[in-house]
């Protein structure tokens, strides 16, 4: 099977399909009938580095992620994450909203603990919510104050629909719990991914906590899941198009980044907390994934 490409940006994905959007940073809010006109579109699959969330007005559609095949019509609320594999098509004009942002934009935004006060950002594949009016109404008041943010000129916009995007996320987190939206993932290698990313996880807020003394390796993992670590590495893979490892290194970034951004920790004390021994190596390695220095990243 041919590997398919993973944009990193909205506008990218776009201009992949012959529409063209602007992107100033790793947020956007954009109403779906402006994105794509009034003209039937069927998507390539296609995998993403950034989170997605649609709410639908009116129209009708379908959209697959991974195995899973949802129906979209009025009133559909539903989000997809980095690494799967997904497409998808409208056949009625869409109108609505659709938001995209980066897990690094939140994180270096947010001070609290995005894996555990959003953990669905996280799951392997959450199904469509169809909405009540209320419920409706809060979600779209919530999109039509960020499309107000975004067009304007406020200084302190990237703030500003940071802490607008937390209060979505909240409000997402209740809708979620209230609708119990959940959903079965029967293949072994979605289960395998799933377990993979809920002990990295684990590992990384134990690093932080000082509970862990070093960052697990693909091998630590295997291990923790009693499977050999090619196994791992190429179920992983299939399912996100990313390899453990590289799972694993942006991890230890975003984390890094957040500290940077958040705390007023010292590169050293930085590097000390995500178990470096070497403040060097660390800067080696952030430079090497980022192509900034933690200091030039800082004052960025």
């Amino acid at each position: 099977m041919k590997a398919q490409k993973i944009y990193n940006s909205i506008s990218e994905f776009f201009h992949s399909i012959n529409l063209e959007i602007e992107q100033d940073f790793d947020f956007t809010i954009h109403s779906l009938d402006r994105l794509h006109g009034d003209k039937a579109i069927s998507s390539p699959f296609f995998r993403t580095n950034y989170v997605a969330f649609l709410i639908i007005e009116s129209g009708k559609g379908h959209y697959t992620i991974d195995e899973h095949w949802f129906e979209l019509k009025p009133m559909s609320f539903y989000f997809t994450l980095p690494g799967h594999l997904k497409s998808f098509t409208i056949e009625e004009n869409w109108k609505g909203y659709m938001l995209t942002f980066s897990l690094e934009f939140l994180k270096s935004n947010y001070p609290g603990s995005v894996e555990q006060d959003f953990p669905f950002l996280l799951k392997e594949t959450v199904p469509v919510m169809y909405l009540q009016d209320q419920d409706y109404a809060r979600i779209n008041r919530l999109c039509e104050v960020f499309i107000q943010e975004y067009n304007g000129n406020s200084a302190f916009k990237k703030r500003i629909l940071a802490n607008q995007l937390v209060t979505f996320l909240f409000q997402t987190k209740e809708l979620l719990l209230s609708h119990q939206a959940t959903i079965s993932m029967e293949n072994r290698p979605a289960e395998i991914v799933k377990s993979f990313q809920l002990a990295l996880n684990k590992n990384l807020l134990d690093i932080t906590r000082g509970k862990a003394e070093f960052i697990w390796n693909v091998q630590d993992y295997a291990n923790k899941l009693n499977m050999h670590p090619n196994y791992l590495s190429s179920s992983v893979k299939s399912q996100t198009g990313k390899t453990a490892k590289q799972w694993i290194d942006e991890r230890i970034i975003s984390e890094a980044k957040s500290l940077l951004k958040n705390t007023d920790m010292s590169v050293s004390e930085i590097a000390y907390s995500l178990t470096y021994e070497d403040s060097s190596n660390f800067s080696r390695f952030f430079k090497k994934k980022t192509g900034l220095t933690p200091a030039n990243y800082r004052n960025s």
